[in-house]
């Protein structure tokens, strides 16, 4: 009777073991806060079918990843899902053409990116790499914005050279587009490009002026093409496929301040320099109509300058390798007077936009939620809780929490007193002589016995 007494009071010890660190409503009961903190974390930068939506702090669902408002994350045609972000009505289009013309007298126009929250109302350019070197400026005494490149040995970890791109916040599809300005192409390896790009889809339309030969002029566009196989049931890819040509002209870009024009329309695209047509493409023409036409997605306006000295792959087309100096202080400059952007159809642009909307719905929700933590920290700094905010539940959370305590401790003392009473029997039972007959010893025993003695 010892044996299976003393194996229940150990299996009753086990289970109270147990239930000390068990839950009933999936959370623990005395989880340490950083790997709750770690958690919620972790679980709020994702977002999607099989998760929550996203938290007002972070809240457009982009690609599978709760992402902070911004011209990135939110845009609907650049992967912003309304289902899966805070609010439905919280992705917003992508602002459309507007006719501007920027001769760069407001500084305040030009921000960093990430500062941008897709409002085309709050500037006309944004500096897209700023938070990393902020190389763009605007030079608010002489209405001049400048393109930087220098060696910064910190932020590239290679040597390289980092430079500087402008975007605009305005997405254009055909128009006329017009920059001023002077190439920073003043030594090998250095390029300053003034063109149209999607970066989703690689697309562009282009001036490009490399360190190799300032007075050349290189034009180019890059149009993505589908190909579709009809033997793989629907399949199909995709090839992006560029078209250059390069153009000798007589004054020298980087010393110079020269008119570069692109025209773009359905139908055609022309690339002019100081009023002279270096380039016109037309669908039509038997070239572009077999590679699958013209680029027909909007792009944004961009003018950059950057060092293609360092990379083995772009150094000979650059020019060679770039030189910073001895001092590794040297830097090149592209100075741009103005741009002018003039639309095929700004109709959408002269629209209201309804990002603001969007916005508003956002900074209502955020400040919704956030009152209702400051109240769920009052209830819990009241009631005797942490007060750390980390959990969001609500007086139901609260109550269930307290109801989970509440069966575990009944669970955990009524397991203490059984293995009490077992524990008590079990050494309560009178000794007996044992008269149950020993079984017989197999013969490897019996062995075993036999050499021991």
């Amino acid at each position: 009777m010892k044996i299976p007494l003393l194996s229940l009071y150990l299996s009753i010890l086990a289970i109270c073991h147990h239930v000390a660190d068990a839950n009933f409503f999936g959370h623990p009961v005395a989880a340490p806060p950083s790997t709750s903190s770690t958690v919620s974390a972790r679980e709020l930068s994702v977002c999607g079918s099989h998760h929550m939506p996203c938290p007002a702090a972070e809240p457009c669902c982009n690609n599978g990843t709760c992402r902070a408002t911004s011209m990135e994350a939110c845009p609907i045609s650049l992967g912003c899902d309304p289902k899966h972000s805070y609010l439905e009505g919280g992705c917003f289009p992508l602002p459309a053409c507007k006719n501007i013309k920027d001769s760069f007298k407001l500084p305040g126009l030009l921000i960093p990116k990430h500062s941008f929250n897709g409002d085309p109302n709050t500037a006309h350019w944004t500096s897209d790499f700023h938070h990393v070197a902020p190389y763009a400026k605007v030079d608010s005494k002489n209405h001049k914005l400048l393109l930087r490149t220098r060696r910064d040995m910190v932020r590239t970890q290679s040597g390289g050279g980092f430079g500087a791109t402008v975007s605009s916040t305005r997405w254009n599809k055909y128009g006329t587009f017009t920059a001023k300005f002077k190439s920073g192409c003043s030594g090998p390896g250095i390029v300053t490009a003034f063109l149209l790009s999607n970066p989703a889809l690689g697309e562009e339309i282009s001036f490009e002026i490399t360190g190799h030969d300032p007075n050349k002029i290189i034009t180019n566009y890059y149009h993505r093409v589908i190909h579709h196989h009809d033997e793989g049931h629907g399949r199909h890819h995709s090839q992006l496929i560029p078209h250059e040509e390069t153009f000798q002209i007589k004054k020298d870009t980087s010393t110079h301040e020269l008119v570069y024009k692109i025209e773009w329309t359905e139908s055609m695209i022309r690339w002019s320099v100081d009023g002279k047509v270096l380039r016109t493409v037309r669908s039509k023409d038997p070239a572009a109509h077999s590679e699958g036409g013209l680029p027909e997605n909007a792009m944004q306006l961009q003018l950059t300058v950057w060092d293609a000295g360092y990379a083995p792959e772009t150094q000979s087309w650059a020019g060679g390798e770039t030189d910073y100096g001895e001092d590794n202080m040297k830097e090149y400059v592209a100075t741009v007077d103005s741009v002018e952007i003039k639309c095929q159809d700004q109709r959408e642009g002269q629209k209201p936009w309804p990002g603001p909307e969007a916005l508003k719905r956002l900074k209502k929700a955020e400040a919704e939620a956030a009152a209702r933590a400051k109240r769920y920290q009052k209830y819990n700094k009241k009631h005797g809780g942490g007060g750390s905010g980390q959990s969001h539940g609500g007086l139901f959370s609260s109550t269930a929490h307290f109801f989970e305590i509440a069966i575990l401790s009944l669970i955990k003392w009524s397991c203490v007193l059984l293995a009490l009473v077992c524990g008590a029997a079990y050494f309560a039972e009178p000794k007996t002589k044992t008269t149950a007959s020993r079984p017989a010893a197999s013969s490897s025993s019996r062995q075993n016995l036999d050499l021991q003695t």
